[in-house]
C-alpha cells in the first residue's frame, strides 16, 4: 500500500533542520499511526548520500540507523518524537531537499521528502 507523499511529509517538524552541535540534524514527530521502523537510511540531502552506519537515530536512547532491523526494529508509537542526526557533517545556509528513507514493517518502503532553508 502506497502512502502518499503529502501524508509522509507531516512526520518532518517544521524548521527543525539545523547544523547542531553533533552535525546535521532533523526531527520527526508521529502523526499518523504507530509506525514499526525495520530498515532507516539512507538519507539524501542535495542529492549526497548518507549511508545507515553515518546516521543516528535518537528517541529515548541514541543508536545508530544501521542497528535498525527486522530483529532489532525501532517502534515508533504516535506523538513520539525522535532526532535524526548525520555527525560530523555540516550544511551550508539555503534551501535543502531532504529525502529519508526507511522501510516499514506496516507498509514496506517509504520515503519522507522535505525542502527546507536554514
Amino acid at each position: 500500500m502506497a502512502i502518499p507523499a503529502a501524508l509522509l511529509r507531516r512526520f518532518y517538524v517544521k524548521n527543525s533542520l539545523q547544523n547542531g552541535n553533533d552535525g546535521i540534524q532533523f526531527r520527526l514527530t508521529n502523526r499518523i499511526a504507530p509506525t514499526t521502523i525495520v530498515s532507516l537510511g539512507p538519507i539524501e540531502i542535495d542529492g549526497e548520500l548518507f549511508a545507515p552506519d553515518q546516521i543516528m537515530v535518537s528517541a529515548s536512547k541514541a543508536r545508530a540507523a544501521s542497528a535498525i532491523h527486522e530483529q532489532a526494529p525501532f517502534l515508533l508509537r504516535m506523538g513520539k518524537k525522535m532526532t535524526i542526526s548525520i555527525p560530523g557533517e555540516i550544511l551550508e545556509p539555503g534551501s535543502h531537499q531532504v529525502i529519508l528513507h526507511a522501510v516499514t514493517k506496516e507498509v514496506g518502503p517509504v520515503s519522507i521528502e522535505f525542502e527546507e532553508t536554514t
